[in-house]
């Protein structure tokens, strides 16, 4: 295999950069990678980068730049990666953010900056997603921190509930703005629903873990175990810092109004992930249990199902997913879907649940009710806000669970701010590093005036 990977490259490396085929990186054996949590991915090699960094055209208005919610200058980072200068492509990333191998894997280029890349005109454009994951995963491997770590005396400060994407991408732009942000999550653990949300297998912890301590090391301040609402309150943290952000995400999963969701081995999605994903569920030596049985049925088609129905695969005998409409229809990135399939996933489409008796569902199938067993029944239909937070009686106005927010992602309380989740409801992780990024320009702003 390797061989013919080699000449392969070999061959497009001996044809024009706009007559290349689009290069992809390696990807594990299927039928070996679904029974670990190992990465799926492998990633570019120096070789395969430069291959695919030399397709880009470096337009002179380049349309891919607008297809990214948080604006990086693809062509220029890419332009760096073509000459070999990693570190000047990380530096240029980090004028937009500071989490590429994050993105990199989990950002939906194909709908963002690939879809509206000049090369998608003939169906080739290029792998943005994946070299900016290469300029990611090169700087930690070489354990380089393209930013200088610099004592700083903070004269303000923000306090920050929680700690997903919008929370990061609004530390990162504060600390850049010399403003300490001070992180105040519930969890024990850093990265809100990339940790306990995303299987290893799409983004491995080391990963978030690395991209985080950047961030640690400038300057951002962390205190696990506090719960807003609980431990301190809005009123107190106003107190103690210059300005408040809400980025608690949408983490309280949604069960359909049908009968029979209350069985013992009916899960939700969040929780069987958050088990595996936050809690080793899957590994030797911790006790968190996982449901017992060997075959699972898991109910949705986005990517948090596709996430269940993989790595219940990795676990059990069997895997299905079903969706109410058709495959056309499914939410989930394409190489997700892919995957699940790949890696053993049925994936059964136009089939609508309408009750749950025990281990058996009930589908309206093209108006034929269908009935189906499992031993493990999952729902991953989406998502709500949390509820650790009485978010009214906190003086904060919500519509429909979500809190409201002005233009300038302003609450109903001045000085306190949300973005991410908590605001739009489940949404992609760049969505909420855009939001934060947003938040860390109206604060910057209001500080200056």
């Amino acid at each position: 295999m390797m061989d013919d990977r080699k000449n392969y490259l070999n061959e497009q490396a001996s044809l024009r950069p706009t007559k290349r085929d689009r290069i992809s990186p390696m990807e594990r054996e299927k039928n070996e990678r679904n029974k670990d949590f190992e990465e799926v991915s492998l990633g570019f090699t120096e070789e395969e980068a430069v291959l695919e960094a030399e397709r880009c055209l470096n337009c002179k208005n380049p349309t891919c730049i607008s297809g990214c919610p948080v604006e990086i200058n693809i062509p220029k980072f890419i332009m760096a990666i073509r000459g070999g200068n990693i570190k000047g492509a990380k530096e240029v990333i980090d004028n937009s953010h500071a989490f590429p191998g994050i993105t990199g894997r989990v950002c939906p280029q194909e709908t963002q900056c690939e879809s509206v890349c000049v090369l998608e005109k003939v169906g080739k454009p290029v792998n943005i997603g994946k070299l900016e994951r290469y300029v990611g995963d090169f700087m930690r491997k070489q354990n380089e921190n393209s930013r200088k770590n610099s004592e700083k005396n903070f004269e303000h400060s923000v306090g920050i509930v929680g700690s997903g994407p919008s929370a990061m991408s609004l530390s990162y732009d504060l600390l850049k703005a010399g403003i300490k942000p001070i992180i105040y999550e519930a969890f024990d653990k850093l990265g809100g629903v990339l940790t306990y949300g995303i299987p290893s297998f799409r983004l491995p912890r080391e990963v978030i873990g690395y991209e985080i301590e950047e961030l640690k090391n400038e300057g951002l301040e962390v205190k696990l175990g506090t719960i807003v609402g609980k431990s301190v309150s809005i009123d107190e943290l106003l107190k103690k810092h210059d300005f408040v952000f809400l980025g608690s995400g949408a983490g309280l999963p949604r069960l359909p109004e049908i009968p029979g969701t209350d069985s013992n081995n009916v899960f939700t999605a969040n929780e069987f992930l958050t088990r595996i994903n936050l809690c080793h569920a899957n590994l030797d030596g911790y006790k968190t249990p996982l449901p017992k049985g060997e075959t699972v049925a898991v109910i949705g088609g986005g990517n948090v199902a596709m996430d269940a129905a993989r790595s219940a695969k990795r676990l059990y005998k069997s895997s299905e997913i079903f969706y109410r409409r058709g495959e056309e229809k499914l939410s989930a990135r394409i190489e997700e879907i892919e995957h699940a399939k790949e890696e053993g996933v049925v994936i059964n489409t136009n089939y609508n649940p309408i009750s749950v008796n025990e281990d058996e569902i009930t589908f309206m199938v093209n108006g034929e009710e269908v009935k189906r067993k499992f031993d493990i029944i999952i729902f991953a239909i989406g998502t709500e806000p949390n509820k650790l937070m009485n978010f009214e009686k906190e003086g904060i106005k919500t519509v429909n669970g979500l809190v409201e927010i002005d233009e300038y992602f302003e609450t109903s309380r001045d000085r306190v701010y949300a973005g991410g989740d908590v605001v739009s409801g489940a949404a992609t992780v760049i969505r909420a590093m855009e939001s934060g990024k947003i938040v860390a320009r109206n604060i910057i702003k209001r500080l200056g005036e």
